[in-house]
């Protein structure tokens, strides 16, 4: 993979470093074949960052790696097998509204949640706030958050986490971050609709809250890239194949399918986006 700061695409299951990488966090030790599985965007949301974090060589044995928002996910397992200590942080036994922000069981017992083996010793789980990051500065080579930055309470609240991200950081440290992107035409309604009246339809506000936390291409660029000095590694590529965005899957998902790449709520498509930045 030549761009690490993209658009998820089904092209990319076509991408044989990124497979293996999938193969490694889902199926540790199994060979198993993902290509033949279901295509979904939160795997390669892990695949595509710890293909950064490995390409800019942040997976060794002297690595210090914090995850914020991470919760139980996979990458936090597969990243002890390669890392000097994981940190993986997250709200844990807070339920605020529609989310839970992650299971408790995880600070004591993180052996149920791992899909394979793991180095327990290399890992600590601690209940922490993405704003507000209880570590020293230039603590850690690499910092990775996952669909999370867009839950942490507005688009201030992602400009506090990514500025708290970068004290962190020490220099030459890497940022993997992962959040939901609008996509398609009904978006140019959003547009105008907040241009005229400072936010979204009524119609929509009311009833999905979810509308105000994803980001535009605009947004992401204002208070994801440049809200601090960190500097993406790539130009971000805001592309999307307009296949996949006919296959968008109405939300809210009432079944598996084999492919999950945007959602479909309204006529508003989302999907994810990874970028990668440098601590300079």
């Amino acid at each position: 993979m030549k761009n690490f700061n993209k658009i998820c695409s089904t092209a990319d299951w076509n991408d044989p470093e990124l497979l293996e990488m999938m193969r490694d966090i889902l199926h540790p030790g199994t060979g198993e074949d993902v290509k033949l599985k279901n295509r979904h965007r939160k795997h390669w949301e892990w695949a595509i960052g710890m293909l950064s974090l490995k390409k800019t060589g942040k997976l060794d044995s002297g690595s210090v790696i914090l995850g914020i928002g991470s919760g139980s996910e996979a990458p936090v397992f597969y990243l002890t097998n390669h890392a000097k200590y994981v940190f993986c942080t997250d709200l844990y036994t807070i339920t605020s509204g529609r989310w839970k922000e992650a299971d408790s069981s995880m600070l004591t017992g993180p052996e149920h949640f791992s899909p394979g083996k793991f180095n327990r010793r290399r890992l600590g789980v601690q209940v922490m706030s993405g704003t507000d990051i209880n570590f020293e500065d230039n603590t850690f080579d690499a910092v990775f958050s996952y669909s999370s930055i867009e839950h942490f309470g507005g688009k201030e609240a992602a400009v506090k986490c990514m500025k708290e991200i970068e004290r962190v950081l020490k220099p030459g440290g890497i940022a993997s971050i992962a959040t939901e992107i609008y996509a398609g035409n009904e978006l140019e309604k959003l547009y105008r609709s907040r241009e005229k009246y400072g936010r979204f339809p009524n119609h929509l506000l009311r009833r999905y809250k979810i509308f105000s936390e994803m980001f535009t291409c605009e947004e992401l660029e204002k208070y994801l890239l440049t809200s601090t000095n960190m500097k993406p590694l790539f130009p971000v590529n805001f592309s999307t194949d307009t296949d996949d965005l006919k296959g968008a899957i109405k939300y809210p998902v009432t079944r598996d399918h084999n492919t999950h790449i945007f959602l479909d709520m309204k006529g508003i498509l989302w999907g994810s986006i990874h970028i990668a930045l440098i601590k300079r």
